[in-house]
């Protein structure tokens, strides 16, 4: 108190002797202690109470204060503090000058020392809310009296004048965002009291004299981090004309996980809506064109009819959800309509693309817009008018194809995907009769020619596979053997039986059992399947398969098939699921035989015809066995299980088909299942395939690259082949090709483009693939070619690329297993004569050329994972933003922090540098608040040490603002010290002069 009383003494001194500004600095000098600040003894409260002690403010303490705080004897906090509880409102004199006051200092506001640094934001809300009460109170008389003086208005103009300086200023703003999340209760009354502004603007008809101050008003009110200022460095989508992101991520995705329900999709779509900013109208046209173009270079196979069924039954679905969830919660709803107005630009868009669309009509041999659009017409997507108007726009360069084509064109398998949807329908309501008799001639006719696929991708992208495949697994267990059954009845049982077993067969070496088969399934086939089959990515011991065998029932059935007389069977004795068991117990035996040449090559052939005239499902069990036992012996002892495999892929004679009902079909299903075994474990040498190769994996890389490059797109066979090279090659190989590749570009286009396809590529393993990229590509390959071409515009590209990569892998996690399950969960579609297999160490070793014979199963797992609960999941719990990083994001995200941190820990600005500016910066831009799990493990003094570095004017208020959780006490602190350490910084760099 004594100092206080020599402050007041002096005061009066001062004013009395009328000193000067720098007499009062030296003689209050003399007061203070040294090195304490004035706030300490309430210099700024003492001055202030003697300025507006009278009617009138007293100009000279006044400038006492203003030289006080120039000065750094008072601190700017203190100031606004003391200015914010004054309350004698009606002194308008008083009033005036301490606004004019505050306009001469609002622009030089910072924090010199830590110790401000938590006082200033709580009193910059108390200096907003003091001005809110200056306007409101002044507003409510003039409602109330209808007039205002001219000393009010002026007061009045003043206010107007301050907020238009506190709203330019960004850095009173953060301060006023942080310390609206300290003071919540102030929040309140700051809106509270524009509420009450806005009122009686509105009921007294009074116009502020600054056409802007209402509006100036409403952001101090409703003050928010996405205000600040941002130096925004992700493109602009109006800049970006022509995209390629939907289109390659689409592509991965029918690949990966043709089985998912739409939400997946569409949680994928938004994730890259968000990115990029898309508006729906480019979403959409972005989705229908992908469609286009992945249709317009796969063949009429598996992937095209896959495709196919995807863009005619999936997209709508996709589109129509898309729309929906547009609407903000709580808003009205729009009016209904029998179109979307969004998908409608889109197809004006769309319609522009002449090339694309004329050779779709070309290769769909149809008016491929008319054809899509007259479904879409039976689901309110588009109505009949804009039908007939985007068809007759296409009608004259259809007929013009149409004619250079002179009927030369055979139909495409995409005129008969829709049909396919009816055939689907009726297999499934046959499949619920008890008639064994249709179900025998319905099932019979789906392995007929392409219908089965068709089928298939019908029912996988509609999401009716499992319902498909439990029905199938139900017709199979029906029509299982009955002990005594004879004639036509145990015909058509077996029949049943047989055509049932081979296409569940054939549906679980397409998607895999983890997708379309449940984990405790007690049906035979499910059974069967978990215990004997061999499967990708599941290899199967074959003692184990032995030890299921009954010694009895193999003795049985080695006599069977050794005799003649083989071919009858007693059904009596042996039921079809026993033999389909024991079947591996014969073989082994054979095999020994035949080793020790107990058994001539004649008998062998022998007894493999005799199990192959019976049922063409025991010859898929056989295979199974054969395929495990190979994985089990060395390269020199595969001969003979080959060619037993061999033997059951001959022909039969036309007699032997003719004994058996149907039996054309079955055959061609069980020769397709016996060829995707053998290929999995021992490929033909002459096998054109995307993993058995000599060639080395950086040349297979490199030519399918060039594909993709030339198809300036994603095909549907260069996704698969890079499939193959992430699982021969690993996450960390492939992910350093693809930034070398997109770091080789000389344009931004180009650039741009590369990495829309990079970023797709990388989600043929999200997780692995950005566990790769943040910790072994990124920082190694900044360090090791920095200056070269790891500066601009391709460290900006890189850093999109990591931060895109974060985001996406962020969204996609649903449970904490995800990372474990990310091989386990793929299912896909290939062509018969291309086939994909496990990754398994036989055939990694004929990719890099290693003659090795030991068998070591590096890339195999035997253990499965249900996922078919998934694929239910809504769309909000797929991507919902986690509290916390799981495992290995979490642990790639602190290692590259930590880089970055060794990056910055120099003075002088580099490329590395700018390389964390512009991570951090687009990080936030890009995710918003999703990131926030991926901001709080920001190392403490990452921020201050680059802007100590970075002294440019590119970073913001707005990024640092963003950058911390402004709920926690410790987000605070952090932020203003940030906000702080830049404010000097610039004050410094621009010589502002308070």
């Amino acid at each position: 108190m004594k100092e206080n009383n020599k402050i007041l003494q002096l005061i009066n001194v001062a004013w009395r002797e009328r000193w000067t500004d720098s007499q009062w600095g030296i003689n209050i000098k003399k007061v203070l202690p040294r090195g304490v600040s004035g706030d300490v003894y309430n210099l700024a409260d003492c001055l202030l109470q003697q300025a507006v002690i009278g009617s009138t403010a007293n100009s000279l303490v006044l400038n006492y204060l203003k030289h006080s705080l120039c000065a750094h004897l008072v601190s700017h906090a203190a100031v606004l503090r003391c200015i914010a509880k004054y309350d004698k409102l009606g002194r308008v004199y008083c009033v005036t000058a301490l606004l004019e006051f505050l306009v001469s200092i609002i622009d030089g506001i910072t924090c010199r020392i830590k110790s401000e640094e938590s006082l200033l934001p709580g009193a910059v809300v108390q200096l907003v809310l003091w001005i809110m009460q200056i306007f409101a109170r002044t507003l409510q008389q003039y409602e109330m009296r209808g007039e205002m003086s001219a000393e009010q208005s002026y007061m009045l103009d003043q206010s107007c004048l301050l907020i238009e300086h506190l709203t330019q200023q960004q850095f009173v703003l953060a301060m006023l965002n942080v310390g609206c999340h300290e003071e919540l209760e102030s929040l309140d009354r700051l809106r509270d009291l524009y509420a009450s502004i806005k009122a009686s603007l509105t009921n007294s008809n009074f116009t502020l004299s600054a056409a802007t101050a209402e509006q100036q008003l409403k952001q101090l009110a409703y003050i928010d981090a996405k205000h600040l200022e941002l130096q925004t460095l992700n493109p602009c989508p109006t800049v970006e004309k022509i995209s390629c992101c939907v289109q390659p991520l689409l592509a991965v995705e029918v690949l990966l996980n043709p089985c998912k329900d739409t939400s997946y999709y569409v949680a994928e779509l938004q994730m890259l809506q968000r990115l990029k900013g898309y508006t729906n109208t480019r979403l959409f046209y972005e989705i229908i064109r992908a469609g286009f173009l992945t249709l317009s270079n796969v063949a009429d196979t598996s992937p095209d009819t896959m495709w196919g069924a995807f863009m005619f039954f999936k997209m709508p679905h996709i589109i129509k959800q898309l729309h929906a969830l547009q609407r903000v919660p709580g808003e009205q709803p729009l009016a209904a309509t029998d179109y979307i107005p969004e998908l409608v630009e889109a197809l004006e868009l769309l319609i522009e693309d002449n090339l694309l669309l004329d050779f779709m009509d070309t290769k769909c041999s149809c008016n491929i817009i008319e054809f899509l659009l007259n479904d879409w017409t039976k689901q309110q997507l588009v109505n009949d008018v804009h039908v007939k108007k985007f068809a007759s726009q296409r009608e004259a360069a259809s007929m013009l194809l149409k004619k250079c084509d002179n009927g030369q064109q055979t139909p495409s398998n995409i005129n008969f995907i829709k049909r396919a949807e009816v055939p689907l329908s009726g297999v499934l309501k046959t499949l619920c009769t008890n008639k064994l008799p249709d179900m025998v001639n319905v099932l019979c006719q789906v392995p007929v020619g392409n219908s089965f696929e068709l089928i298939l991708s019908v029912a996988t992208v509609e999401g009716r596979l499992k319902t498909f495949v439990s029905r199938l697994i139900q017709c199979n267990e029906n029509s299982k053997q009955l002990p005594g059954e004879l004639g036509k009845l145990s015909v058509i049982r077996s029949t049943l039986f047989d055509v049932s077993f081979l296409m569940l067969t054939s549906i679980v070496q397409t998607y895999g059992s983890d997708v379309v088969l449940s984990d405790r399934g007690d049906s035979f086939f499910e059974k069967w399947v978990r215990e004997c089959m061999m499967e990708r990515n599941k290899l199967k011991n074959p003692r184990q398969i032995l030890a299921l065998c009954d010694d009895s029932i193999v003795d049985e059935l080695l006599l069977s098939l050794s005799k003649p007389e083989a071919a009858q069977l007693k059904p009596s004795s042996l039921t079809w699921q026993d033999i389909c068991l024991n079947l591996p117990g014969v073989l082994h035996h054979v095999l020994i035989a035949w080793e020790q040449e107990t058994l001539s090559s004649a008998d062998v052939k022998s007894i493999l015809d005799n199990m192959k005239r019976r049922l063409f499902s025991f010859t898929v069990c056989a295979t199974s066995f054969l395929c495990a036992y190979m994985y089990s012996v060395r390269e020199t002892e595969l001969l003979k299980p080959l060619n037993m495999i061999q033997q059951f892929l001959a022909p039969l004679t036309t007699e032997e088909l003719s004994s058996q009902e149907n039996s054309k079909e079955r055959l061609a299903l069980s020769y397709q299942i016996i060829r995707k075994m053998q290929h999995d474990v021992h490929p033909a040498p002459n096998t054109k395939s995307r993993l058995i190769s000599h060639t080395p994996l950086i040349e297979q890389f490199r030519e399918c690259w060039r594909c993709v490059a030339e198809a300036g797109h994603l095909p549907v066979r260069a996704a698969q082949t890079l499939e193959s090279l992430l699982l021969a090659g690993g996450a960390s190989w492939l992910v350093t090709q693809l930034v070398e590749q997109l770091l080789s570009c000389k344009y931004m286009r180009d650039m741009a483009k590369c990495m829309d396809i990079v970023f797709a590529v990388m989600h043929l393993d999200i997780e692995r693939s950005t566990e790769a990229l943040l910790q072994y590509v990124v920082a190694p390959l900044i360090l090791r070619r920095q200056g070269e071409d790891i500066n601009e515009p391709q460290s900006l590209v890189l850093a999109r690329l990591c931060v895109y990569c974060i985001i996406s892998c962020l969204e996609t996690r649903s449970s904490a297993n995800a990372a474990a399950a990310a091989l386990k969960k793929r299912s896909r579609s290939h062509d018969e004569d291309e086939l994909q297999g496990v990754a398994n160490a036989a055939k990694v070793r004929k990719v890099i050329g290693d003659g090795s014979n030991e068998n070591s199963n590096d890339f195999a797992d035997g253990s499965g994972t249900n996922v078919a609960a998934m694929l239910s999941t809504p769309s909000a719990e797929l991507r919902a933003t986690p509290l916390n990083l799981k495992e290995p994001l979490q642990s790639s995200v602190k290692h590259i922090f930590r880089v970055f941190l060794q990056f910055v820990s120099g003075d002088e600005l580099s490329p590395k540098a700018v390389f964390v500016y512009q991570f951090i910066s687009l990080l936030v831009e890009c995710g918003g608040e999703r990131v926030t799990p991926v901001l709080r493990l920001l190392p403490a003094n990452l921020m201050q040490q680059l802007l100590k570095v970075l002294a440019t004017d590119d970073i913001r208020v707005g990024l640092i603002s963003r950058l911390y959780d402004l709920r926690l006490q410790g987000g605070r602190q952090a932020a203003v010290a940030d906000l702080c350490l830049w404010r000097n910084m610039q004050l410094a760099r621009h010589s502002i002069h308070l």
